[in-house]
């Protein structure tokens, strides 16, 4: 059925745009704007934000919005985020592209708590260096001060930071893009991933015992079940408390010790494409640092190597394999989209000698290095 849209409210000194379409990204579109009583995505030119986030952010948000019935590429075409942004998780993109793109996506697959799943299933590894300060630190503490310290090197969209109190601190989180759909979502998926880090390294079932959010609260059953308790709505802040006992706790640089089988169990149960994912994230963030192999990938994903093997083969693949596509992904990415010298990518994705590498890439792309790069 073909849509006529007229809303009487625009501001006149604006141009502005009529929809008549039965177009399934329009009807999302509009569905949400008039939900939220929303029409400046009607306006002409349509404006972009001056933040930017890693397209690592957007990783797994297609297969979870299959997961809940719904059609990825109509969400991201609803929030003009390129085809690209999937396919490599270290390219910058608007950052109110990601905040548009997850409040389209809650409202496709009618999941008030999208960004608190999407957030919680983020492998840390997309935080890149950020997560290697993280993983050495020797309390979770200290891991979450290089966390708000070093964040803005992954995205400037907004910032964390600690203020203390009775018996722990507050750790809070302040949005600095505004979407054309409203923010709940992608700072719940902020806070969401937060909570994954204490989970993955102290306690599974960890919840923080008192959360505080902007949001009201309309349709926030979801949200008060993620965190197991009714967080204080219509607050002047978006803020998770953490105790003293949690934030003492030792992880990192050897100190596990006796959180060590409590971590192993955590990863034991991660399987699927999850899995895959977070041994692809580990192995573009370490490639150029050290030596990947899969004794490495495993402790640090505080599995034993052959559990991570066998979850490897219920997926059809292997730790040769996946170390393969990855070094075939980085090596197009270095040589097409950057300037660095073919014999320094080499050397960054563990090759010897350059010819090694040209032979490798040639097998991988059907040309070499250089004719890639001049096409490109």
């Amino acid at each position: 059925m073909t849509k006529t849209v007229i809303n009487t409210r625009l501001d006149k000194s604006s141009s502005y745009q009529l929809f008549q379409s039965n177009d399934a990204i329009t009807e999302l579109l509009l569905k949400l704007s008039f939900s939220r009583h929303i029409v400046s995505f009607m306006r002409l030119p349509n404006p972009q934000s001056d933040t930017i986030v890693f397209s690592a952010s957007l990783m797994g948000s297609r297969g979870l919005i299959e997961e809940l019935g719904g059609d990825p590429d109509t969400v991201a075409k609803a929030a003009r985020v390129p085809s690209s942004a999937f396919n490599t998780a270290d390219i910058f993109i608007d950052a109110e592209r990601l905040v548009d793109y997850l409040e389209l996506a809650a409202e496709h697959c009618n999941c008030p708590e999208f960004g608190l799943i999407h957030g919680s299933r983020l492998p840390m590894g997309i935080f890149g260096h950020i997560w290697l300060l993280m993983r050495d630190a020797k309390t979770v503490q200290a891991a979450l001060q290089y966390f708000v310290k070093y964040y803005g090197l992954f995205t400037d969209m907004g910032a964390f930071r600690f203020e203390a109190a009775d018996g722990g601190q507050w750790l809070h989180y302040s949005l600095h893009t505004r979407g054309r759909f409203g923010n709940r979502q992608v700072i719940n998926a902020s806070l969401a991933v937060v909570c994954l880090f204490i989970k993955g390294n102290i306690q599974r079932h960890w919840q923080p015992p008192r959360v505080k959010l902007r949001q009201d609260g309309n349709k926030t059953d979801a949200v008060a079940r993620f965190f197991e308790h009714c967080p204080d709505f219509n607050n002047s802040t978006d803020a998770l408390f953490i105790d003293n006992s949690v934030l003492r706790a030792e992880i990192g640089s050897g100190e596990l010790g006796r959180l060590s089988k409590k971590s192993a169990l955590i990863s034991s149960k991660m399987d699927g494409s999850i899995v895959l994912t977070e041994v692809k994230s580990i192995l573009r963030l370490l490639l150029p640092y050290e030596e990947c192999s899969i004794a490495t990938i495993a402790e640090t994903m505080r599995l034993s190597e052959r559990t991570l093997q066998r979850k490897l083969e219920k997926l059809g693949t292997c730790f040769r394999d996946v170390i393969d596509s990855v070094r075939a992904d980085l090596a197009w990415h270095h040589i097409t989209y950057s300037q660095l010298p073919i014999s320094q990518v080499a050397d960054l994705l563990g090759y010897k000698t350059q010819s090694a590498f040209g032979r490798a890439f040639r097998r991988w792309h059907n040309q070499s290095p250089r004719e890639a790069r001049s096409t490109s």
